[in-house]
């Protein structure tokens, strides 16, 4: 019971299956549908899901504002009627359940398809600036294998089936942070004047640029590196006055429970995630439609992009997408076409004037 409920939790914490039940015009219905068609534990995983979103969709009185706990918990009394579970579900009425309930109720009314956590949004907010911390995304995989995908650095992840990661929705700090609940592969990419930080429920890991899998589930938690090297400690340990565990190639480093401490010792297992990542070709485009690419950017780092399609309807591009970062990408795009591009807590809005027909 408790396994189901955190796989529905999972998935209303996914912008990517919000979006799909939301919005009728969702980029990730053909995704969902083929992860529902798998098998019937993914149909009643979604078709619950599913029913708690269509619920709280109703909720309109609650729209810009946070759903009262008492009002929460009534509301998913219903829910639990209508898809038959029982009343008392342990797992179903924590507090953080009452957050992920006005997360959705703000994002409905907000009538953006983007999940994100922690922001005030009760007055419209001008484009995010380095100083400000943008929104926070929550990916999950629910596939029967491994999940690729790309962050707003550039960098990539292989998640394996059944993890989690959060992160900035634009990655605009002083750091580059991830939270973790699972397995992944990081082919994270160097920038010494923002570090990347990974975060367990034990361990933080702290990475210049290299690749490396962190493994995060239940009572194992542990980072294998492959290239570069990382540094890993304790949660509530200071990186700078503590030390650090320095991890290095073909070296894992784990947390001993028993101890209460990091062990490192020689690492002999392969990472099967990189054949994965070399599997994750770039994407090229000649001549190809502004709005063709524009559409291919927001896929690529799950993040929404807004434009009139019409306005660029004569503008074309040609260009590579790898691993640039998500602003060296807009930058050459909106540099080409005479545009500009302003990022929000709703994603990214190009404007400009468009281009002349060829």
């Amino acid at each position: 019971m408790h396994l189901h409920n955190d796989k529905i939790e999972a998935l209303l914490l996914d912008n990517r299956f919000v979006d799909w039940v939301l919005n009728p015009e969702s980029r990730y219905a053909s995704y969902w549908e083929a992860w529902a068609a798998e098998s019937e534990t993914n149909a009643t995983l979604a078709g619950n899901a599913r029913t708690m979103l269509q619920e709280i969709a109703m909720e309109e009185e609650y729209a810009g504002a946070d759903m009262p706990e008492e009002s929460v918990n009534a509301l998913f009394g219903r829910i639990r009627e209508g898809i038959g579970r029982p009343e008392k579900t342990g797992r179903m009425k924590p507090l953080r359940w009452v957050a992920a309930a006005a997360a959705i109720a703000l994002l409905l009314a907000a009538g953006g398809w983007l999940l994100f956590r922690g922001e005030d949004t009760s007055q419209p907010l001008a484009g995010i600036t380095k100083e400000q911390v943008s929104p926070e995304v929550v990916r999950f995989n629910g596939n029967s294998g491994s999940q690729a995908l790309f962050l707003p650095d550039g960098s990539r992840v292989i998640l394996a089936k059944g993890a989690r990661v959060s992160y900035s929705l634009l990655m605009d700090g002083s750091k580059r942070e991830v939270k973790l609940s699972g397995e992944a592969f990081f082919d994270v990419v160097p920038n010494p004047q923002q570090p990347f930080y990974i975060y367990t429920d034990k361990m933080v890991v702290k990475v210049l640029g290299t690749s490396f899998r962190v493994t995060a589930s239940g009572k194992e938690e542990s980072v294998a590196v492959s290239t570069g090297k990382v540094s890993v400690y304790l949660k509530g340990q200071d990186l700078e006055q503590s030390a650090a565990s320095i991890v290095l190639p073909r070296q894992l480093c784990r947390y001993e429970e028993r101890l209460d401490e990091l062990v490192t010792e020689s690492y002999a297992g392969a990472f099967t995630q990189e054949t994965e990542l070399e599997k994750l070709k770039a994407l090229t485009f000649e001549e190809a439609p502004v709005a063709e690419v524009l559409l291919a950017l927001e896929k690529h780092y799950a993040i929404p992009i807004k434009f009139n399609a019409t306005t660029f309807e004569n503008c074309y591009i040609t260009l590579t997408l790898g691993n640039e970062s998500l602003e060296e990408m807009l930058k050459v795009i909106t540099r080409t076409i005479d545009a500009s591009y302003t990022m929000s807590t709703y994603g990214i809005l190009i404007e400009g004037n468009g281009c002349r027909e060829q």
